[in-house]
C-alpha cells in the first residue's frame, strides 16, 4: 500500500507539471488590457492580489506575466497575415504610444540635384541588365568595364574626319578629350553634392575636424578629446594610453555673476545702464575719431598746399571743442565763441546815460 501511493503520488504530481506547461491560450481578466500593438506593449490595469505576491513572489509574478504575454499574442496573431518568401509575416500597425529617445531622430538624407529633379518629373529608375546586344560587333556587350572599352575601341577604329577640319586634327584624340572632360565633370559635380549634404548636416564648429597638412595644437587637441570621448560612458570609463597626457576640454566656459555679491558694483553697473538709455546722443570716442580723421584718403597732403598740419593732439581738441560747441560759456555767461567783452568808446565821442 506504501509502494503504491508513493506512485500515485508522483504520477499526480507529473499530471500537474504537464498541465502547468500546457495552459490554456484563453485568459479571463476582470478588465480588458490595452495594447499598442506597434510597439508590443500591453498595460495590465487590474489589481494584484495582494497574499498570494507575498506568500510566493516569483511564481505569483511568472503566472502574471505568462497570462499576458498570451493575451499580447492573441491579439498579434488575430492581424492580417502576409506571405514573403515562403513565411508567414504579420505586418505590425503604427504604434501609439510615444517613446523617449536618447538622441533626436536621424534626418532624411538630402536628395542630389538629379534626384529631385527626377522626383518632379516623375522619372522612376529602372532596373538595367548589365550587358546589352551590340549589332556591329554581333555580341553581347557589358555596360561598364574594360570590356565596354575594348569593344568600343574595336567598333570605332576608324573615325571619320569632317570635311572642313584642319590638316592637324586628330579625331581619335579629340574623342577622348571629350570622354576625360565629361568624366571630369561628372566628378566635380558629385563632389559638389557631397558637399552641400556635408554642409546642411553637420554642425559647424569653431575648430575644423578636417584632415590638413600641418594641424595646430588646438586642432589636435580637440580630435584627442572627441576620440577619447566617443564612447557610451563619454569617456568616463575609458583609459589612457601609454605616456599621453591628460586630455584637456576644449571650449569656452560660460561665466555667470554670484546671485549674492558687491552691492556697490551692482549698483554702478545699474546706473551705467541707465545713462546709456537716456542719453539720446551717442558717446563720442574722440581716439576713434581721430584715427579716422587721419586716415582719411586727403588727409595726410598737407604738403604744397598752404595748409598746416595739426598733430593728433590737436585734432583731440578741435574734436572736444565740436562735441561742447553750443554750450553756455560759465564765466561771461554768453555762448561760446561769442564775443563777450563789451566793445571800447570812439575816441573823441561822448558817453551817454543818465546823470546822477
Amino acid at each position: 500500500m506504501m509502494a503504491a501511493s508513493i506512485v500515485q503520488n508522483v504520477l499526480l504530481k507529473a499530471a500537474e507539471d504537464e498541465a502547468e506547461k500546457l495552459k490554456s491560450i484563453q485568459v479571463d481578466k476582470v478588465v480588458e488590457l490595452e495594447y499598442d500593438l506597434g510597439n508590443l506593449l500591453a498595460y495590465d490595469i487590474n489589481d494584484l492580489d495582494v497574499n498570494q505576491l507575498r506568500s510566493d513572489k516569483e511564481a505569483f509574478l511568472a503566472n502574471l506575466s505568462r497570462d499576458n504575454v498570451q493575451l499580447l499574442i492573441n491579439q498579434i496573431f488575430q492581424l492580417p497575415t502576409l506571405k514573403v518568401d515562403n513565411e508567414v509575416v504579420i505586418k505590425l500597425p503604427a504604434g501609439t504610444t510615444r517613446l523617449p529617445r536618447a538622441k533626436p531622430a536621424p534626418k532624411e538624407k538630402a536628395l542630389s540635384k538629379w534626384e529631385k529633379y527626377a522626383k518632379e518629373k516623375g522619372i522612376t529608375q529602372r532596373k538595367k541588365s548589365k550587358a546589352t546586344w551590340d549589332e556591329e560587333l554581333k555580341k553581347w556587350v557589358p555596360r561598364f568595364g574594360y570590356k565596354k572599352a575594348l569593344a568600343e575601341k574595336e567598333k570605332n577604329w576608324v573615325v571619320e574626319v569632317p570635311g572642313n577640319a584642319n590638316d592637324g586634327m586628330d579625331p581619335i584624340a579629340l574623342r577622348k578629350t571629350k570622354k576625360q572632360e565629361s568624366v571630369a565633370k561628372n566628378e566635380l559635380q558629385r563632389l559638389r553634392n557631397i558637399s552641400a549634404r556635408m554642409q546642411k548636416s553637420k554642425a559647424k564648429s569653431k575648430i575644423s575636424l578636417e584632415p590638413t597638412e600641418r594641424p595646430t595644437a588646438d586642432q589636435l587637441n580637440r580630435s584627442v578629446f572627441i576620440a577619447h570621448t566617443a564612447t557610451a560612458s563619454v569617456g568616463k570609463f575609458q583609459p589612457n594610453l601609454k605616456e599621453q597626457k591628460p586630455v584637456l576640454k576644449s571650449g569656452q566656459k560660460r561665466h555667470f555673476d554670484p546671485l549674492v555679491g558687491d552691492l556697490k558694483k551692482e549698483t554702478t553697473k545699474s546706473l551705467d545702464i541707465l545713462d546709456k538709455l537716456k542719453n539720446k546722443k551717442p558717446k563720442l570716442d574722440i581716439e576713434k575719431a581721430v584715427n579716422r580723421e587721419l586716415n582719411q584718403p586727403g588727409s595726410l597732403d598737407y604738403k604744397g598746399k598752404g595748409i598746416e598740419k595739426k598733430s593728433k593732439t590737436q585734432l583731440k581738441k578741435d574734436l572736444g571743442k565740436r562735441k561742447h560747441k553750443g554750450t553756455k560759456d560759465k564765466k561771461f555767461g554768453g555762448k561760446k565763441g561769442g564775443s563777450a567783452v563789451r566793445a571800447p568808446a570812439k575816441k573823441g565821442g561822448k558817453r551817454t546815460g543818465n546823470k546822477n
